[in-house]
């Protein structure tokens, strides 16, 4: 029984290649995964008119699986706290379709709901982000629910999640590309140097032109030799220059990247035609906009990215002015060619529309020496504008995005242990359901559409108190999409995040941790009795982690023995701009929660966490280890440590009142040592040698 009445039991898997043969259902992969939870036996069956139909027979081995209503009534699966780290892999296809901040390791949460659950099943993600929980979890049987504030993150979910006639959409595409080509050539194209045939432009690179006070005279940024960061030396006068881009700031295109049919691919100086092009685009903007032409107008609000990019100060108001006007012709002519597509295609085309506009804006610029002549998209958790950028070709983009699109859903589709997962509208249906299924809405877990009692095992990647400003960023894709139900910025009163700037409206560690006590509390109230609470957290910031371990406490969660295990990041992504912040821990914290009311009768009345304390503990890891660490290591290992002392604090300051957590919360903000970045603290205690902290004299063993 699916989630509707109408829903075929067994839906036919769809490939785009004509007359595809069949092929394996798993990959190596996942067999692993799913084994030893179920007993695999595949059989193909083909009909007239139909293709290829491929089907799983699945059979629970769980000596406790019966019937639906059995299994929805058993117990939650139990099992003691995962031990053990898994290795973190790259992103898998169906996750590169669109980008997502602060998106986890897939095979730590594949292993997650291994270790977790069982087939049939219901797993929660009350904050379901870039939804890795709710696909790896239908990937290996079970079904899932999602919520999200962030209107960007449901849709990516449903994406990965949803199926979709592949080859249907590719001819859909196709239309598209062929309307849209003919109107976007005239905005990327040149005069090939080499035979002057016109070609086609792959980029335009663009230099913003900066003021020097000394001589009087402007430059190209492009051509001046750095002087540090934000600064560049006067090629005329030798003089140091501060500059950053402004909203009036003139700009000439330097350089062209373009493929010529007879001569391939060439990089040239811009030629006078490309500047003369570039100098009309603004009034041909002005003159397509009079005549109906769609582009977001929607203002920035003044929110902590804002603050933390200066944006306002540059003059930069709306969204749009994180686009040129060639680029917002490109991308609206593109934009207005997909909604006349059919409605069935034409969500996943705008969503591969939203997935173009990190590659085609005014952030994007180029590293010869990293990747040669290929843009390096908007990666940064800001919106930081380059004084030196690109103006990428949108239809080389959205076709790059497109293929990226086919290649996440033949993997997502290629992997599942049986027929895509029928969708619920609502998640009365979810719970009825006695085969894999999904249901994701855009809703703030302070409130679940949930009856207690139904969820088998939440697993999760809560907000990183101020690591990312999810609403903040993902406004640059949602003021695009009004078609989608979006097309104005998100509203982020229940978004739970600590600002690191001061603006009306922003939220203080004690507002963060009041918003995840509500959060956590309804999950508490719709896990079933003894069930776990999982989640992967990270937070350079003490208070971040007094506001986490508050919220669990205050809801009757505790960790267990053994319920904290540090996992490692993803090798690939270790030099990311978030990772690469100071005193940051190169991974997250694996955190097993389970529900247990009692501990806060009795819970220490002490609360507060010295300085003195954090410095033994210190000593204590470093005995242990009996080597030097380097600060990714000792905080690691400390933070483990930490983890559940910090746990019991927190419910002893919930015994004696709102007072005492304050005082908490305040305690850890003030113990700096935990900051590795600030040395100079901890060398009042250890001694840093060689890039290592190792102990002192009066700290080594007797």
């Amino acid at each position: 029984m699916g989630c509707a009445e109408d829903e075929p039991a067994v839906r036919r898997w769809r490939g785009v290649e004509k007359g595809e043969g069949p092929r394996s259902w798993l990959s190596a992969r996942s067999t692993k995964l799913l084994a030893p939870d179920w007993a695999v036996a595949c059989h193909r069956s083909t009909g007239p008119g139909r293709g290829t139909m491929r089907q799983r027979s699945l059979v629970a081995n769980d000596p406790t699986s019966g019937d639906a209503a059995d299994r929805r009534d058993r117990p939650p699966k139990s099992v003691p706290p995962l031990a053990e780290a898994v290795k973190a892999l790259p992103h898998r296809p169906v996750y590169r379709m669109h980008r997502y901040f602060a998106r986890r390791p897939y095979s730590v949460f594949a292993e997650l709901v291994r270790h977790y659950s069982r087939p049939g099943d219901l797993i929660l993600d009350p904050f379901c982000g870039g939804g890795v929980t709710l696909v790896e979890g239908v990937l290996q049987g079970r079904r899932v629910a999602g919520f999200d504030l962030n209107p960007i993150a449901v849709n990516v979910t449903r994406m990965e999640l949803g199926d979709v006639d592949l080859a249907g959409l590719a001819r859909a595409h196709a239309a598209v590309m062929k309307r849209f080509w003919a109107r976007q050539r005239r905005l990327f194209s040149t005069t090939c140097r080499g035979c002057h045939d016109q070609a086609d432009v792959l980029w335009f690179e663009v230099s913003s032109l900066a003021p020097c006070s000394a001589c009087g005279k402007a430059f190209h940024v492009s051509a001046a030799g750095k002087a540090g960061v934000g600064a560049w030396y006067c090629p005329g006068c030798k003089t140091r220059v501060r500059f950053s881009p402004q909203h009036d700031t003139a700009s000439e295109v330097m350089s062209v990247l373009y493929r010529c049919g007879r001569c391939g691919e060439r990089l040239d100086e811009a030629s006078a035609e490309d500047r003369a092009l570039a100098v009309t685009l603004a009034a041909v903007l002005a003159d397509a906009e009079r005549q109906g032409l769609w582009i977001p107008d929607a203002a920035i609000p003044d929110c902590n990215m804002q603050r933390e990019s200066a944006l306002f100060s540059k003059g930069i108001v709306q969204f749009r002015q994180l686009f040129t006007p060639r680029l917002l012709l490109a991308l609206a002519e593109l934009k207005a060619a997909i909604v006349e597509t059919p409605e069935v295609h034409r969500p996943w085309l705008l969503f591969a529309f939203s997935a173009t506009l990190r590659y085609a804006n005014r952030m994007v610029t180029r590293n010869p020496g990293w990747r040669g002549n290929r843009p390096l998209e908007w990666a940064k958790p800001g919106f930081w504008l380059p004084p030196v950028f690109l103006e990428t070709n949108v239809a080389e983009e959205f076709d790059r995005r497109f293929k990226a699109l086919l290649r996440g859903k033949r993997d997502y589709l290629a992997n599942l242990p049986g027929a895509p997962p029928a969708e619920c509208a609502e998640p009365g249906a979810l719970l009825k359901s006695d085969a894999p299924a999904y249901h994701v809405a855009r809703s703030s877990s302070t409130k679940l559409p949930l009856r207690p009692h139904c969820v088998d095992v939440i697993i999760t990647d809560p907000p990183y108190g101020s690591n990312v400003h999810y609403a903040d960023l993902s406004n640059f894709w949602a003021v695009w999409l009004p078609e989608l139900g979006m097309g104005r910025v998100i509203d982020d009163r229940e978004e739970a995040v600590i600002a690191r700037k001061r603006f009306p409206g922003a939220k203080s560690a004690q507002d963060y941790q009041v918003l995840l006590e509500r959060c956590f509390g309804e999950c508490s109230r719709v896990l079933k009795p003894g069930g776990f609470m999982v989640m992967t957290f990270n937070n350079r910031e003490p208070r971040a982690w007094g506001s986490l371990l508050v919220a669990a406490a205050k809801a009757g969660f505790d960790l267990p023995p053994g319920g904290v295990v540090f996992q490692s990041g993803i090798e690939t992504y270790r030099h990311t701009a978030q990772s690469r912040r100071n005193g940051s821990v190169i991974g997250d914290f694996i955190l097993s929660f389970k529900a247990d009311g009692t501990r806060l009768q009795k819970a220490r009345r002490d609360s507060a966490l010295t300085t003195e304390e954090v410095t033994r503990a210190i000593t204590k890891v470093l005995r242990r280890e009996g080597r030097p660490l380097s600060p990714n290591e000792l905080l690691q290992r400390l933070y483990v440590d930490l983890q559940p002392r910090m746990m019991e604090r927190a419910r002893g300051a919930i015994a004696r009142g709102d007072r005492a957590i304050n005082e908490l919360i305040e305690s850890l903000d003030d113990i700096r040592l935990l900051d590795s970045h600030r040395r100079q603290l901890l060398e009042k205690h250890f001694n840093y040698r060689d890039g290592n902290w190792a102990l002192r004299d009066e700290h080594a063993p007797d």
